[in-house]
């Protein structure tokens, strides 16, 4: 009795991590309620960028709390063009970048939704050190807290906020050696950096016309 037991729990264990292998439970389903930033027709805009115009992200279609949003931009920038049309989901034509894509936008904050699983972006609520991977493909795309303000602190816009940033690798995008997000736990997004292997730099900045 007491062996067929031990090969029962051996049995068992092996299941379980296994199992352990199909699942990333660094992350879970992002909670919250949905954000008004998630909703069918907002949109985001960013600022100034020499080399990029026309710029539309809107959020389209929500079902079962997942928002899609849908990106277009006029790209001539020759750095940012080779980066998008690395991308398998991004269309270019006569230079204008078109994709679409599935995020959980909620009052906690943002996850981007794929089919082989959730990565968030961030967590509001996460800590500095705080990590998030996905195995996409051939490459683990990583994502960790670096940075939490205390203060208003992080100039945006005609206003100085708090900010999380979280900073992204493993993505193999040409040139590229990180991506840096940067997130306000009411106007959500707030900016992107672009870290190039030259030691170049490239911030976004992002403005949604909802918040939470």
């Amino acid at each position: 009795m007491m062996k067929k037991t031990l090969i029962f729990w051996i049995a068992a264990i092996m299941f379980i991590l296994n199992s352990c292998g199909s699942f990333d439970i660094s992350n879970p389903t992002l909670g919250g309620e949905l954000s008004p930033m998630g909703e069918v027709g907002n949109s985001f805009s960013i600022g100034s960028i020499t080399g990029v115009e026309n710029t539309s992200a809107t959020i389209t279609e929500v079902i079962d709390g997942i928002s899609t949003m849908e990106y277009s931009a006029k790209i001539t920038d020759p750095i940012l063009i080779s980066l998008v049309e690395a991308m398998p989901d991004v269309v270019v034509t006569n230079g204008v970048a078109s994709t679409q894509r599935k995020y959980r936008i909620t009052t906690k904050g943002f996850q981007s939704v794929y089919d082989e699983g959730n990565l968030t972006i961030v967590n509001y609520d996460s800590s500095v050190g705080t990590k998030y991977s996905l195995k996409k493909g051939n490459q683990t795309i990583t994502r960790e807290v670096t940075e939490k303000s205390t203060t208003d602190d992080y100039a945006w816009g005609l206003w100085d906020i708090k900010v999380m940033k979280v900073e992204e690798t493993g993505r193999n995008l040409p040139g590229v050696t990180k991506i840096e997000f940067i997130a306000n736990h009411r106007w959500g997004m707030v900016g992107l950096k672009l870290y190039f292997e030259d030691g170049s730099e490239k911030m976004i900045p992002i403005y949604s016309i909802a918040s939470n």
